[in-house]
């Protein structure tokens, strides 16, 4: 036979000629994909960074806008200070006079830093604040001169300042102008905390600018820099910046480069000044940073594409010519009884075509080859397998078993009948800190402490194999290997093997709980019911047993002990300067000094707030008196330092020496804090021994008695609400009632608030007290609910109540237990405890906003009345105290003061109630000054029903 030999001719496949054809026409798209996208990127960008430099120039004059508006413009109030009998020629100095008089007020509690008065002619009449005047208003007060209008501009020098510029009147005349300016400076920093960028002002220098200190510039563009954050990198960034655009201040953004990153430099002028300019520095390397990348995912997206397209074709065409290799792959692992690795290749590569080949018949006949020989293998098989799952369910039983026993947070072991420990679980080994090996055929009574303890062990280990039925229970400490103390809980139960058909001597289970952490809880506990969890002395409760106790022991061995009832003086204060953490630790100060000056043998305790008190058993009066003045003396050395403020301590101490005939632990406590009380009316600082005359004073008798009536009241509930209405003066409708607490006595007299209120907060129980008014206002409002009546009722609250922590879950849950709503419910606390509280009352009245209720503030103006309190006190009411509306047609002083308290109340959006409101004569006054509300008997008195709704009282 003739060989031809073939020369082999340069060629490509199909499959790599396919390949190449569509990746150059993916290539080709994916190119013009990158251009778009990187075009639409651009536009994105360009129409983002105008997006937001409208935001920051809304926000910079909404800024301004704002500045202006909240301002406390003061000259609203100026008329109001002349009498309408001050000469027109006279008023601009009684106005001189009344603003120096109270510019300190005005700077503190306002905005204004700098004022200026002049007359009608542009004279100078008086100035205030720390600007000086150098003609720098004379265009704007002849504008306000001439058009009789306000007038506002900026001025920059060291700083901005806003200054407005308004003329007043003088029956009927224009007299003055009042021009007065408020800092820029928060611009700066609202700014920087709104774009989060470097923010500078700029000003250029004008005729009046005189700084007293040198300011940095901007040499290329002459201009001062007033303002500028982060000014270590900014100042030179400016530096560069103008220097690149020497010409001036741009006046519109600029994009800069500056140490490898970008900027875009957007400058705001500062309206009716143009020759200053705020400017924002924005790093914007981010951002064009984000569109390169995105370019370049648009790029590495289409390589992507043009590989995947390509290995999916190159998949799809050799595919077919791989088969039949793999066939013959196959043959090595039939041999080798690897059928279903076989059946899973045959599988996947079987080929799904309408017209079968040979390689479709060979596919077919290796599967029925599988088929006849896995048969085979499977009958084998299945023997073994029964035989194998035979001995796993042994083997998960037993693990299952041991799994229990090791995960088991319980100690769990067996003892033989003399008390060698026979087996142990991990848990055990973890807790005693034993290993098994140390534990097993140890006795196990050696781990008991105590002989007692042991006996009984030893005693039931012995016994229990006879009594199959029995389990003993017995609690005991024991000591692990590293010297800890546990208490176990132990369970002793017979293990009778016999019976299980095993043939081994009988053995006892022992469990044992760990019940280590539940006794300290326990203790933990037992400790906080009896000490004071800051101080760590005893608390009230406690200190009122052992005083019991004390007075029994005296009274038995004839012997004579000292009471100490002492407090810091001028304690609120510190609280109020330096907060309640400065407070707390000026009293752990003094408990420990108060340690460091008594016996082992005499009880000690906080008794409340900044009370401490001192039981000294058996003791004379003298060296009571030496012990007293020791405590006196000595907490003159405690100190405490907050900002540069250093708070020392003086204490005032009431000494009292016990028993006394016919005198109760409270009488002695009682009289000891009068003696405390006296010592602090004779000079802070010292001491008073109580003497006979303090024990048997009525005062003290009373106060003891009306404690216990109310403390009989409230467990018998004696006490009932009397309810007065308050008048919407403009429709003369009733809308809500106040309610008023009254007790029962024993006659069924009603008893006033006045006998009781001062006892119940000196005793510590106005809080159930006013636990008690809201829970009978909750159960009213019920009623009137239920008669259809829609009123809202008004409750008073302490500020007891306002600090406690418990206060508003309390009345949220009875809330709840009612069914009711708290917009149903307006509480009242007067202007005096809110302040003294200050911050308990807001977080308190915001609790209460919460859930829909409403605030009252009682009694404004006799407290503090001030601006600054209102705007943090979220309340709705402001109740005008009673003293400036009873005298209204006759003083007009109170005139004036009820007509400012309502404008600065009704200008805070709060609606305003007068009490003492007591003839039509003081309810017509008024309504002319536009109060909202009127309460007061010439409205309707206290009542024990709701005068103007009876129907809701038949019952009375």
């Amino acid at each position: 036979m003739r060989t031809v030999k073939k020369n082999k001719q340069p060629s490509l496949s199909l499959v790599w000629k396919t390949i190449l054809a569509v990746g150059f026409a993916t290539a080709l798209a994916s190119g013009a994909i990158v251009l778009f996208g990187q075009f639409s990127l651009n536009q994105n960008y360009q129409q983002e960074r105008s997006r937001v430099h409208r935001f920051y120039r809304q926000a910079f004059q909404g800024i301004l806008e704002g500045i202006k508006n909240d301002r406390v413009d003061i000259g609203w109030l100026i008329p109001a200070f002349i009498d309408d009998k001050t000469a027109p020629q006279n008023a601009l100095e009684v106005i001189n006079h009344f603003i120096d008089n109270n510019w300190f007020k005005i700077e503190v509690e306002s905005d204004i830093e700098s004022a200026f008065l002049f007359s009608s002619d542009e004279k100078l009449i008086g100035s205030w604040g720390n600007t000086p005047y150098q003609g720098q208003f004379s265009e704007w007060l002849d504008y306000v001169i001439t058009h009789e209008s306000p007038f506002d501009n900026i001025l920059c020098e060291e700083r901005c300042v806003h200054f407005h510029a308004t003329p007043f009147l003088h029956h009927g005349s224009f007299i003055g102008v009042f021009i007065f300016g408020i800092d820029l400076a928060d611009t700066v920093l609202k700014m920087r905390d709104l774009t989060g960028s470097g923010i500078s002002i700029l000003t250029l220098p004008h005729e009046f600018t005189n700084p007293k200190k040198e300011l940095l510039s901007i040499q290329p563009w002459q201009a001062n820099i007033v303002a500028l954050t982060d000014s270590e990198r900014n100042i030179g960034l400016l530096n560069a910046f103008s220097r690149q655009y020497p010409d001036g201040i741009p006046d519109h953004p600029k994009i800069f480069k500056f140490e490898k990153r970008t900027y875009e430099i957007i400058p705001f002028p500062f309206n009716g000044n143009n020759n200053t300019v705020l400017l924002i520095i924005e790093d914007i390397s981010r951002g064009l940073d984000e569109i390169k990348k995105a370019t370049a995912l648009y790029a590495i997206n289409g390589l992507l594409s043009l590989l995947l397209s390509g290995g999916v074709l190159l998949l799809l065409l050799i595919g077919p010519t791989q088969k039949l290799k793999r066939l013959i792959v196959l043959l090595p692992l039939i041999a080798k009884k690897q059928y279903d690795l076989v059946a899973k290749l045959l599988l996947h590569s079987k080929k799904h075509s309408f017209f079968k080949d040979e390689i479709d018949v060979l596919e077919s006949a290796s599967h029925q080859l599988i088929s006849t020989l896995k048969q085979l293998d499977d009958e084998v098989n299945l023997r073994t397998q029964r035989l194998s799952e035979q001995a796993l369910e042994l083997q998960i039983e037993k693990n299952f078993i041991d799994n229990i026993l090791n995960s088991a947070q319980v100690i769990i072991m067996t003892v033989d009948s003399v008390g060698r420990i026979k087996s142990v679980n991990l848990y055990a080994q973890h807790l005693l800190q034993y290993t098994e090996a140390e534990l097993l055929n140890t006795d196990f009574v050696e781990f008991i402490p105590t002989e007692e303890h042991r006996g009984m062990i030893e005693s039931s280990i012995t016994q229990l194999p006879d009594k199959h039925n029995n389990t003993f229970q017995y609690e005991c400490p024991i000591y692990s290997a590293d010297g800890a103390q546990l208490y176990i809980s132990w369970f002793l139960s017979p293990l009778v093997l016999k019976e299980l058909g095993i043939d081994a001597d009988p053995e006892v289970l022992i469990v044992g709980l760990d019940l280590t952490d539940r006794r300290k809880s326990e203790k933990q506990l037992t400790w906080l019911a009896e000490h004071d969890p800051l101080t760590g002395l005893y608390n009230r409760r406690k200190f009122e047993k052992e005083f019991e106790h004390a007075i029994n022991m005296a009274i038995r061995y004839h012997h004579s002990s000292a009471l100490i009832f002492f407090d810091v003086d001028q304690f609120k204060y510190v609280n109020d300067s330096s907060g309640h953490q400065v407070g707390d630790e000026l009293l752990v100060k003094v408990a420990e000094k108060l340690r460091s000056f008594t016996r082992d043998t005499d009880v000690i305790a906080r008794f409340g707030g900044d009370e401490f008190i001192v039981m000294a058993p058996e003791i004379s009066q003298q060296a009571a008196e030496d012990l007293v003045q020791k405590i006196c003396t000595g907490m003159t050395s405690v100190s405490i330092t907050d900002n540069n403020q250093q708070h020392r301590v003086s204490v005032s101490a009431g000494l009292l020496i016990f028993p006394e005939p016919n005198c109760s632990a409270q009488d002695l406590l009682a009289t000891a804090d009068v003696a405390m009380y006296k010592a602090k009316e004779s000079g802070r600082g010292g001491w008073r021994l109580a003497n006979s005359e303090d024990i048997h004073r009525s005062e003290i008798k009373t106060k003891v008695n009306w404690k216990a009536k109310i403390e009989q009241a409230l467990n018998d509930r004696q006490f009932k609400l009397f309810y007065q209405p308050i008048m919407h003066i403009r429709d003369k409708t009733i809308s809500h009632y106040e309610c008023l607490l009254r007790m029962i006595g024993s006659n069924g007299e009603i008893i006033p608030p006045g006998m009781f209120i001062e006892v119940a907060e000196q005793t510590g129980l106005i809080f159930q007290l006013d636990m008690c008014v809201v829970e009978l206002a909750f159960v009213k409002q019920v009623e009137l609910i239920e008669q259809g009546i829609d009123i809202r009722l008004s409750i008073n609250l302490s500020g007891e109540t306002l600090s406690n922590v418990d206060a508003f879950s309390k009345i949220d849950k009875l809330l709840r237990s009612y069914g009711l709503d708290a917009h149903k419910f307006i509480f009242e606390v007067t202007e005096t405890q809110a302040v003294t509280n200050l911050q308990s009352a807001h977080e308190f009245i915001n609790n209460i906003n919460s859930i829909g209720g409403s605030f009252a503030l009682d009694d404004f103006g006799v407290g503090f009345s001030s601006m600054s309190y209102l705007r943090q006190l979220p309340v709705e009411y402001l109740k005008i105290d009673g003293s400036f509306v009873k005298n209204i047609n006759s003083s007009l002083d109170d005139q004036l003061f009820v007509n400012a308290i309502n404008s600065v109340g009704q200008g805070m959006g709060l609606k305003t109630i007068a009490e003492f409101v007591e003839n039509d004569a003081i309810f017509e006054k008024l309504g002319a000054l536009g109060v909202d509300y009127a309460q007061g008997y010439g409205i309707g008195k206290p009542m024990p029903f709701l005068e103007f709704h009876k129907n809701d009282d038949v019952g009375y």
